[in-house]
């Protein structure tokens, strides 16, 4: 049989199917077949793509906790006690480029016998962008009033007469109360100080700097034979407490009794923050 006699028969069995052919009409029950297929075949679209988002959203929490346990960023609890300070900091000074001496002003009512210990030099340093280092002797005063600026440097340099106990704070333009002495943050000296012994506070290279708010500052420096021990604990008190009220109340008793000490055995000195 060739290809032309297999080709006519297939046509003629093609056209007899067709005409015999039943119409097809869907049943009721068919059409529930038809859908009840399709909606488990969403449904499992949908589940499908459940697991998916489900199975990202997993993922990209666990790179985020590796991310925090492994890569964790700097945080203020990582940071240096010493440069968490908000309103005294300390960094190393700029290049030096000789040393200014300041003009000294009228020397005040007690000079430097002032005081049960008096001290051989007390100088206010400080620096400004020309690096220089102006120098002011705190127990001869200079009339006019030294403006420092975020930008600028200080620092103490004392030495005693004999031997001493020695305290210094600063009170701050953002009314804050810190003790810069005696305190390891600044310098690994410890009193008492001996007859002689140069003191650099903060302890080389180092210098303090201002925070950000401006106001006025105040350094209290007190030299005394034996250990203020109530002092001591008045700060000790005031650094600890949580209570606002109460840390108000502790910080008012402190400021009075360094400043009834600094009548008869300290120094008093002020400055500008810009």
């Amino acid at each position: 049989m060739n290809d032309k006699d297999l080709k006519k028969i297939m046509d003629a069995w093609a056209e007899h199917e067709v005409e015999s052919a039943p119409e097809m009409r869907p049943t009721a029950d068919m059409v529930r077949m038809v859908q009840a297929r399709q909606k488990r075949k969403f449904s499992f679209l949908v589940f499908s793509r459940r697991v998916i988002i489900g199975a990202a959203v997993a993922n990209l929490v666990v790179v985020a906790i590796l991310y925090a346990v492994l890569f964790r960023p700097s945080t203020p609890s990582d940071v240096p006690p010493s440069q968490q300070i908000a309103s005294v900091g300390q960094r190393e000074g700029f290049a030096e480029r000789g040393v200014v001496i300041q003009e000294p002003g009228t020397p005040p009512d007690k000079g430097r016998g002032k005081g049960p210990v008096p001290l051989e030099q007390l100088a206010f340093h400080f620096q400004k962008q020309d690096s220089r280092i102006h120098s002011l002797d705190l127990q001869a005063l200079p009339e006019e009033t030294i403006t420092l600026s975020t930008s600028d440097n200080y620092r103490l340099l004392l030495e005693p007469a004999q031997d001493c106990y020695l305290y210094v704070f600063q009170w701050t333009s953002s009314h804050t109360l810190v003790k810069l002495f005696p305190n390891e943050t600044y310098s690994p000296v410890q009193n008492p100080l001996r007859r002689g012994q140069t003191l650099y506070l903060p302890s080389d290279p180092n210098w303090f700097y201002l925070g950000e708010t401006e106001g006025q500052e105040r350094l209290y420096v007190i030299a005394s034979a034996q250990s203020l021990q109530d002092l001591e604990n008045l700060y000790a008190q005031y650094d600890q407490v949580d209570d606002a009220a109460q840390e108000q109340e502790t910080l008012s008793n402190l400021l009075s009794r360094l400043e009834n000490i600094a009548q008869s055995a300290g120094w008093v000195f002020e400055f500008d923050h810009q």
